[in-house]
């Protein structure tokens, strides 16, 4: 089963994923198999927004390109967010937080439906990713220290696993197996494909 439209997409959400307020359900995945139990126990939490327009020609996801003076996978395309800090009440508002700072996306404008199952990267984040209906109007205003650059695209494409390539890579002694989505001259992968990956299973491969 794929992407059959965005108000399935919104049902879905809304049934299959974790609802905005309270603890998960759903089992994390990613990258665990290459930390130490040292690094386990000093996992950070963190939360992306997976944001969604209903844009006229078709919805979209709001994704970003990482400046390559990044500490941290620069140069690579990710979703707005970063960590959850102790102002944060939660990893939704960590999340409207981060894409507000990144993207200029106002926290009272997304429409939350719900968090998806929490991915573990390699570099001790455990990220939750929180699924926002976005205004169909709305205009990036990116922040030049955190944004290279601001881009759509269609969720139609993303939610499609005849789009998601399996890679594979030597990472901290080990093969690490990830996925691309490459698409209008951007290269989707690593931690955001796979968050999206995992997205897709949670959405769809239940039918």
């Amino acid at each position: 089963m794929s992407y059959s439209g965005l108000d399935d997409f919104i049902e879905r959400v809304r049934v299959r994923l974790d609802p905005p307020l309270g603890d998960g359900r759903l089992i994390e995945s990613g990258d665990m198999d290459f930390l130490t139990p040292d690094e386990v126990a000093i996992i950070r939490p963190a939360a992306v927004l997976f944001g969604v327009i209903p844009r006229r020609e078709g919805a979209t996801a709001l994704l970003t390109l990482r400046p390559t003076t990044m500490a941290d996978h620069a140069g690579q395309v990710a979703l707005p967010g970063g960590k959850v800090d102790p102002i944060d009440l939660d990893e939704v508002a960590a999340a409207l937080r981060e894409a507000h700072e990144e993207v200029g996306i106002a926290p009272q404008d997304v429409d939350v439906l719900g968090k998806g199952a929490p991915y573990i990267t390699g570099t001790r984040y455990r990220i939750t990713p929180v699924i926002g209906l976005l205004p169909h109007d709305f205009v990036p205003v990116p922040e030049p220290g955190e944004v290279a650059a601001v881009f759509e695209t269609p969720l139609e494409f993303l939610m499609n696993t005849a789009n998601h390539t399996a890679a594979e890579t030597f990472y901290k002694g080990k093969n690490r197996r990830y996925y691309e989505m490459p698409h209008n001259g951007y290269r989707i992968w690593g931690v955001t494909a796979g968050i999206i990956r995992r997205l897709y299973q949670t959405l769809y491969e239940s039918d």
